[in-house]
This record gives structure tokens, sequence and C-alpha cells, in this order.
């Protein structure tokens, strides 16, 4: 039997790739709200989800949500050419992160689940970054971006065939 693959930490060492990410402290399931602090939040996902399908292996979900502390500006946007806003800057690189999701996904460069799943689909589950807040009780002032991503594979360890 193969070994068993903690898909929190295969995630983790996976994110851990994005430059944005690897620049700034990174939280696991822990809050700490500071600027530039990202936290990774594992979410549960739905039973109903599993297909099993003829061989016994079962299409699974994993999902997980980043949350990115970003400082805010209380300036107007700058209307002269060649300035721009602090918050636009922020979430543009918040956005990075989504972008380079994507790109691992497109180049399907995922996690390390093991030799047991097999990932079919790696995706965020938007466009871009919602802004679940601004908390004006700290200094700077803190915008709580965050995004989900979810990861469709196929677990084979009750398959009865092997190749």
């Amino acid at each position: 039997m193969a070994d068993t693959v903690d898909k929190n930490k295969a995630v983790i060492d996976f994110l851990l790739n994005c430059p944005t990410i690897a620049a700034s402290p990174v939280f696991f399931n822990f809050l700490n709200a500071q600027d530039e602090n990202k936290q990774i939040i594992m979410q549960a996902n739905d039973k109903l989800l599993n297909k099993t399908f003829i061989d016994g292996s079962i299409a699974k979900r994993f999902t997980f949500s980043i949350i990115d502390f970003r400082s805010v500006a209380y300036q107007p946007i700058p209307r002269a050419s060649g300035y721009s806003s602090e918050n636009v800057e922020e979430l543009f690189d918040v956005q990075g992160i989504m972008d380079w999701v994507n790109e691992q996904a497109d180049l399907e460069n995922y996690p390390d689940f093991g030799d047991t799943c097999f990932i079919d689909n790696m995706t965020t589950t938007a466009d871009n970054p919602n802004l679940d807040g601004v908390d004006t009780g700290v200094t700077p002032a803190l915008a709580k971006y965050s995004m989900t991503i979810r990861i469709d594979y196929v677990d084979k360890t009750k398959s009865i065939w092997t190749n």
C-alpha cells in the first residue's frame, strides 16, 4: 500500500512556490491580520461530491482559501497620469496570486497528492479576489482579500485495478 500524503502539507508546499506568497508570512488555519500576511484555510468538502467509478476509484474535491491582508489608503484615486492608487496596486498584487494558480493549472503543475491520486483539474472559483472587508480598528487599516481554489482529483487507493 502506498504512503498516505498529507494534502494540506502538499498544498502549502505548492503555494510556497508562488513568489507573492513566498515573500510574505504565511499562516495555516490561524489568523494574524497584518499587512501582507497570508492565511491558508482548508474548507470542508461535501462527501456527496465523491463519485465512485467502476474500478473502485473515487472522484473527490479538495477546496481551500487564501486570505491576503493589505494596507489600505484613504486617498482618492489620482487623476494625474503617471500616478496610481495604493489600493489599486494592492489588488493587482493579490490578483497575481490567482493568476499564478491558474497558470500552474494550465501547465498541469499541481500539488503532489501522491501516487494514489490523479489531479484532474485545479481552478480558482472566481476571476478576481473578493474584498471581504476593511478593518479600520488597526493601524494601518487592512483590507481582507480572499480567493478560493478547488482541486478535483481521483483517489485510486480503493481501485481494484492497477496500471
